[in-house]
């Protein structure tokens, strides 16, 4: 008989039957191994099948990067009527109803199927080491642990405790390593094995991915294969096609950025900042930095998402079909009121920031029959029809900030050079309450659309929002499931 991988096996027997969904992911697709996994580009396939789950609208295509962390970090304003919206209840927190609990549902389940997914291949490959050439075991390996981790990361940093308040003996989540049927071997773990977990899956694929090829190329060559043999400098460009665009891969830097994240999370910022300057100072072959802060001429050119920092990205083909009804109707769009904006980008202080002046973030328009002007998000869109297809999930400026966060405040200035803020604020930064008072207000501004500053007041325990509006946010509303009236965590 054919052996088969099931890739959607995970079941929710130990969860509360309540909450009997929430990894209930049915088996509706099998691969069969004998066929994906005879040879390199079944592997290559599978990985790649991964990234465009993670840009599905059900993830990073909207749902966790525009909607879920932005609406709770209050930065929309829906422009209609919107009591008894999902937008409504998930901007107050309430994931009581039934709509706000399909939300994460669909969310959760998204995310372990990826994962599933991942393991699948994970479980394949050592057998098959002998197909791989040019280094893709240990590119597509390194990869696929290195999102297991991630991802993984991604569900605690939602539905986990704060910080603060994490006991590390108390469960978690489940972090699935395995393709199986059997509910025995995917109970939750406690919070100390998940980081385990994650940092074990971090570490190796640190080791792995060490000549990836991000590390060996500059990325304006890794962006353009088109140009490769054009020139004499052949050596500027990778042999293989699978070599390319690394930075929408889950790359050696990204590794390193997600141990940023990590160590902030638990509160040990100097290892955070020394992983955060890694990426900072990376440079390529000639000296010239690995990534760079957007600046003037990048911001004039539209690109509002800045790629030159992007550390790792999702390419989203969908972003215009999916994107557009969210910002480019007035009717229901996300928006912000203008006076709130001016306050958020201080504009009466910084009167060239590269993301606020000549309308480049936000536009101001009248539409027909509307008496007041309406404010168009414009950071995914190259015009009004057309969405940019590449949504950073990790971008080189909150690298900068880690290090600040830590004391590098050499670095703030680097970062005030690029964005055009006024040289006023160098000499503000004399404690660490200022610090952290300035950090929030550049997370909002370089963030906004992209779902970090949700992350940034969780992660800090904020008891309340001073922006747009003051908004008390209590500890319980920061975990993203449901038990009676309050969000929490399902008991496992």
């Amino acid at each position: 008989m054919m052996k088969k991988i099931y890739l959607t096996v995970i079941s929710l027997a130990f969860l509360l039957a309540s909450c009997n969904k929430w990894l209930d992911i049915n088996p509706e697709l099998e691969i069969r191994n004998d066929d994906m996994y005879s040879m390199e580009q079944g592997f290559m396939d599978v990985l790649t099948g991964a990234y465009i789950r993670m840009a599905t609208p059900s993830l990073y295509g909207c749902n966790t990067t525009v909607r879920l962390p932005e609406l709770m970090a209050n930065h929309w304003s829906v422009a209609s009527t919107s009591t008894g919206t999902v937008e409504d209840y998930v901007t107050r927190f309430d994931f009581t109803q039934s709509s706000t609990k399909s939300l994460l549902e669909t969310i959760w389940l998204q995310y372990y199927q990826v994962i599933v997914n991942l393991n699948a291949l994970l479980a394949e490959i050592e057998d098959k080491k002998d197909l791989f050439t040019d280094g893709n075991y240990e590119l597509i390996k390194g990869e696929a642990l290195g999102l297991r981790a991630f991802l993984h990361f991604e569900v605690l940093r939602y539905w986990g405790e704060t910080p603060q308040n994490i006991a590390m003996e108390k469960i978690a989540i489940p972090y699935v390593t395995q393709v199986t049927k059997n509910p025995n071997s995917l109970l939750s773990l406690s919070y100390r094995e998940v980081f385990e977990k994650i940092l074990a899956d971090l570490n190796e694929a640190e080791t792995l991915l060490a000549n990836d090829p991000i590390t060996l190329y500059n990325n304006d060559a890794l962006n353009h294969p088109e140009y490769e043999g054009t020139t004499a400098a052949e050596a500027a460009y990778p042999s293989n096609d699978f070599h390319f665009y690394r930075q929408i891969k889950f790359n050696y830097y990204a590794v390193k950025a997600t141990k940023a994240r990590y160590y902030l999370w638990l509160g040990d910022t100097r290892t955070a900042a020394r992983y955060a300057r890694e990426v900072i100072d990376a440079v390529n072959e000639d000296g010239t930095p690995k990534f760079k802060l957007a600046d003037e001429p990048e911001a004039s050119n539209g690109k509002m998402t800045f790629p030159t920092e992007h550390i790792f990205a999702v390419h989203n083909s969908n972003a215009t079909s999916t994107l557009t009804s969210y910002f480019f109707n007035y009717q229901t769009m996300y928006t912000q009121n203008i006076s709130s904006l001016q306050t958020a980008y201080e504009t009466s202080l910084h009167t060239s920031d590269i993301r606020f002046k000549d309308e480049r973030l936000w536009e101001e328009r009248y539409e027909p029959l509307v008496s007041q002007p309406q404010n168009y998000f414009r950071k995914y869109y190259e015009n009004e029809t057309t969405a940019v297809k590449q949504m950073p999930l990790i971008r080189l400026s909150e690298m900068y900030f880690i290090a600040v966060e830590n004391g590098d405040t050499d670095l703030f200035r680097t970062y005030r050079i690029a964005r055009n803020l006024d040289a006023s604020i160098d000499g503000t930064l004399t404690d660490q309450n200022a610090i952290m008072a300035r950090l929030e207000l550049e997370y909002r501004k370089d963030f906004y659309g992209e779902g970090q500053m949700f992350f940034f007041y969780k992660r800090l325990g904020y008891t309340s929002y001073t922006w747009p509006t003051v908004k008390t946010v209590e500890s319980a509303s920061y975990r993203l499931a449901v038990t009676g009236t309050q969000t929490k965590l399902p008991d496992f």
